[in-house]
């Protein structure tokens, strides 16, 4: 068991100064071995009044020493030893310094002068301070918010909700917490180590709703949870959590919106950051701000004019500027007039540093990968979805008997992030209709002939990112889609709970079906018991999730599937399926009425009963051009069959003959999942490949 930490808080500690200059630090100066300023820290700081010499004076360059007060000191008695406090008669300033497991970590600011030092271990195991920017360290003057501050009221239905645990994305690998109700902060950076007990927040519960909002939509690309709940915040690791507290003490930086340590979301100290603003848009936006530095991200100003701080233009602004002003605030890359830098906030928010990551896509990114369009049997549609990345494009399916279409691509009510552009496909992904209106939503409405069609979301950009408006760079964040879809009769294939069409019954129009998508839908696993199937469409039920285990292929209509018959023997299904295929019939000829009910058993690749199947191989997979279909089981002229299909069942691929080993060119195939066929003249396997 780890020795419990100590506490020494209030000593002071000459730390004496040989020369105290300011000037600018060319080279960073070398300090030595983190295993010497451990036990010079260890040996000095203990003894009270003593001089500590090494890094524990403070030294910044050649005979240049700071002299410091220690307020906090921690120790573990073993590999680490940290000080925090403040230099001696300079006001504004603080200091910190760690050894950690041979790391040394630090740094000191000196507010008044602008100026700060960084201590760091280079990859030689060496030690070293460096002068740097000061606002590398710590974000300074940030803009207090005015005092009426644009965002909506919220309604009296928002008040009633309001306010119990809110969490943005249970589970996420890092977790925000927003600070409403005070805290007593004690032995952080903060305050060069002293205590500092801030009052709660002057927002009301429906303001601090609105604000959860805002935090949210501007971190919904991120797998990162944006919480109230302080069980919730201490169920995560230490290097994984942020704690953001709202208060009117803003002893922290006296004067400013917001403050936040550079790069301190993982530092495992419970350093917070602060929002002083009060207001829905100016706490929600110091809040983003802030919270992007401690994943750290620098400042969006300009050069021309010189400015720190750069509050947009149009109805735009970079979220790492100052936003207060105008209702679009995203992520920024430096896209706009005299930028002072180019930072990419997105990879570093979600780079490795931090261990968050961006969330998992949640449609298909391509026709032939494209979710189902979640459509009741009434034909009204409700399905949300988010766009994580820039350029992402989400696909969904659906089919109809004809007649009227109307949809909605809507954005949050409150602050949203993303500009939608929505395209209307037909079967053969030919563009039927587009919408990319002045707003941030979208609509489509057509007259449509029965069939197979597509829509897809992805963010956009307006007007020019320069000067007036902001590219598809930081158009990301969730969406929903709501309308109204006719003749849901239309529908390929109907499932049902019950023998003889009986409890609930799910429509499934064209498209692949996961365990967690046929739940979404109203679909329990191992809960189908019959299902109808439409002229010209088939179904694959599949045993496991994900398209896994034994399969089955059915047209027509199946009234019960316990007392099935294949090939003469008896088959029962009920209560069997785990996921699920929908798309358009593969036979010679569509099924009309009156034709035979049609079952096969479908080879996949968990079903290694044929000389095909075991030493059949199709690489690479993932692909980015061309795939290689290589076997030992090929007819007696060495030859095999070959074709490829979408999992909305569309041929990309006709059937070729090919040699063993033979390159497959598939770089004219849009990226995701597809179904591969080979046959050899005897056996048929099917396999998923991926496109990259």
């Amino acid at each position: 068991m780890s020795k419990m930490l100590k506490y020494i808080a209030g000593t002071s500690l000459a730390l004496m100064a040989t020369a105290v200059t300011f000037a600018q630090q060319k080279e960073p100066y070398r300090l030595g071995t983190p295993a010497g300023l451990l036990q010079d820290i260890r040996t000095q700081a203990t003894k009270p009044h003593a001089r500590l010499v090494s890094a524990a004076e403070l030294k910044v360059g050649p005979g240049t020493v700071l002299t410091g007060k220690v307020n906090t000191r921690r120790t573990d008695g073993k590999n680490m030893e940290s000080m925090i406090g403040e230099i001696e008669n300079v006001p504004g300033s603080s200091f910190f310094l760690q050894v950690k497991d041979g790391n040394v970590t630090g740094n000191i600011i000196l507010r008044n002068s602008k100026k700060g030092y960084k201590y760091y271990t280079d990859n030689t195991g060496t030690a070293f301070v460096k002068e740097v920017s000061l606002d590398s360290l710590l974000c300074i003057d940030y803009n207090k918010a005015p005092q009426e501050t644009a965002g909506r009221t919220a309604s009296a239905n928002d008040v009633a909700l309001a306010l119990g645990e809110l969490q943005s994305r249970p589970g996420a690998n890092g977790v925000v917490l927003l600070d409403f109700d005070g805290q007593y902060v004690s032995g952080t950076l903060w305050n060069n180590g002293n205590p500092i007990n801030a009052a709660a927040a002057t927002l009301t519960e429906a303001q601090q709703l609105e604000v959860w909002e805002l935090v949210s939509e501007d971190f919904r690309p991120f797998n990162l949870n944006i919480t109230n709940s302080e069980a919730v915040y201490n169920s995560y690791p230490a290097n994984r959590r942020m704690r953001c507290i709202f208060t009117p003490t803003n002893t922290a930086a006296p004067g400013a919106g917001g403050v936040a340590y550079i790069g301190s979301f993982n530092w495992g100290n419970e350093t917070p950051c602060w929002v002083f603003n009060g207001g829905v848009k100016g706490a929600g936006d110091a809040a983003s701000h802030e919270v992007g530095h401690t994943f750290g991200l620098g400042h969006d100003g300009r050069t021309s004019p010189s400015e720190g701080y750069y509050a947009g233009h149009g109805n735009w602004a970079p979220i790492m500027g100052v936003g207060y002003y105008v209702p679009v605030v995203q992520w920024s890359k430096g896209e706009y007039a005299s930028a002072n830098q180019l930072e990419d906030d997105l990879a570093k928010i979600s780079s490795s540093t931090y261990g968050v990551g961006y969330r998992t896509d949640d449609a298909g990114g391509s026709i032939g990968a494209a979710s189902a369009l979640t459509v009741n049997t009434g034909g009204a549609v409700n399905t949300n979805g988010v766009i994580e990345r820039t350029g992402d494009v989400d696909f969904y399916s659906f089919t109809t008997g004809g007649g009227a279409l109307s949809l909605n691509f809507a954005t949050p009510t409150r602050h949203p992030n993303l500009d939608i552009l929505a395209t209307l496909y037909n079967s053969g992904g030919g563009v039927v209709a587009t919408s990319n209106p002045n707003d941030l939503s979208a609509a489509i409405s057509a007259n449509l002939s029965a069939g197979t069609y597509y829509v897809s979301v992805t963010g956009t950009g307006y007007l020019n990112p320069l000067n007036t408006g902001y590219s598809n760079y930081g158009s990301l964040g969730s969406y929903a889609i709501t309308g109204s879809i006719a003749s849901a009769t239309g529908a390929a294939a109907t499932v049902y709970k019950d023998c003889n069409y009986g409890g609930y019954a799910v429509t499934l129009p064209v498209g692949s079906y996961t365990l967690s998508q046929l739940q979404a839908r109203g679909v329990v696993n191992d809960d189908i018991s019959s299902l109808k199937v439409a002229s010209g469409y088939e179904v694959i039920l599949y045993q496991h999730d994900n398209f896994g285990g034994d399969a089955y292929l059915f047209r027509g209509d199946f009234s019960c599937l316990v007392d099935l018959s294949l090939n003469g023997a008896p088959l029962n299904l009920n209560d069997w399926t785990s996921s699920v295929i929908v798309q358009p019939s593969t036979a010679a000829a569509a099924r009309t009425a009156g034709t035979i009910q049609y079952i096969e058993k479908v080879k996949t690749e968990e079903a290694a009963d044929s000389k095909l199947n075991a030493t059949l191989n199709v690489l690479p997979n993932p692909f980015v051009n061309e795939v290689v279909v290589r076997t030992t089981a090929t007819t007696k002229e060495g030859y095999l069959y070959v074709s490829v299909f979408a999992l909305d069942g569309k041929t990309v691929l006709p059937a070729k003959r090919i040699v063993n080993g033979e390159r497959i060119d598939l770089s004219n195939v849009g990226t995701g999942v597809y179904l591969i066929k080979i046959f050899n003249g005897k056996d048929t396997e099917i396999r998923k490949i991926i496109k990259q």
